[in-house]
């Protein structure tokens, strides 16, 4: 899956905390719901409605591990269920809040799903999947507003970025054997020119993420985190020596950002002398 240090994470495991208590996200399923809640904020009309804020569909690919996956975000003041649907109008999510939070309303969602190897679940099979196009939203304000929307996805994925600095291994036992300088650490990495099909790619920018590769708490929430995103036209980023502790291994990862939010890790790790 990669990206352990993002910011979204921490909404990624808030929504399974909340799987787990007052909330269900579902396909078609709506267990302990009311019989006809999320079908009826799903299909109606009648009533007035409101674009949603934000409405994201994406493609991650983590192209050093070989798995890629979908991701999605959804966003707006206050809503008591949202549905999504694919090109041909077939319905992919579905998602209410019970009890005590649908009386409070959710304002935003994140999720990411399963993301296989691609021995399992390739590109072509996501392609097949996952059309290209306008995938449209629908749901339920909390003041009863219908919220409408839709998230352009695409099949554009960025080539995986070169990481040239410093050297990096497949796991944290390989990182101790060229320690980096604590004052002086420079992340480098090759500007992304295609797409992984060998199209052209329009990068936005790039993510660099540096995570302490030992929890220092038990849920993970304070592990020591470098997250900086970088203009489309930079190749490199110095770390601030304040960042990072001696004797230490740190996980490495370089996004490439396409324009449609798709994007591409690469990864490894080091260890500081």
């Amino acid at each position: 899956m990669g990206r352990r240090g993002k910011v979204l994470a921490v909404a990624s495991a808030m929504a399974i905390i909340l799987g787990s208590t007052a909330f269900a996200v579902s396909a078609r399923s709506r267990q302990g719901a009311s019989p006809d809640s999320l079908s009826n904020a799903c299909t109606t009309s009648a009533r007035r409605t409101t674009e949603i804020a934000t409405a994201k569909l994406i493609i991650e690919y983590n192209a050093t591990d070989g798995d890629l996956g979908v991701h999605g975000a959804f966003d707006d003041h206050g809503w008591k269920y949202l549905c999504v649907f694919d090109p041909t109008g077939r319905q992919i999510l579905e998602v209410g809040p019970q009890a005590q939070l649908r009386d409070l309303t959710m304002a935003g969602i994140f999720f990411e799903s399963r993301e296989p190897p691609s021995s399992e679940f390739s590109f072509a099979d996501l392609e097949a999947a996952f059309p290209e196009g306008e995938y449209s939203v629908r749901g339920e304000s909390f003041d009863g507003t219908i919220l409408v929307g839709s998230a352009t996805f695409t099949h554009d994925v960025p080539a995986p970025p070169t990481i040239t600095s410093p050297v990096i291994a497949s796991d944290p036992r390989g990182a101790r054997k060229n320690p980096v300088s604590l004052q002086d650490l420079v992340i480098g990495w090759n500007q992304v020119t295609r797409t992984v099909a060998g199209g052209p790619v329009n990068i936005t920018g790039y993510e660099v993420i540096i995570t302490k590769d030992v929890a220092d708490d038990p849920n993970g929430f304070s592990r020591p985190t470098y997250d900086v995103h970088v203009p489309a036209t930079a190749t490199s980023l110095s770390v601030p020596a304040e960042f990072l502790q001696a004797g230490t291994v740190y996980d490495l990862e370089v996004l490439a950002l396409e324009v449609s939010g798709n994007q591409t890790i690469s990864t490894g790790f080091f260890k500081t002398a």
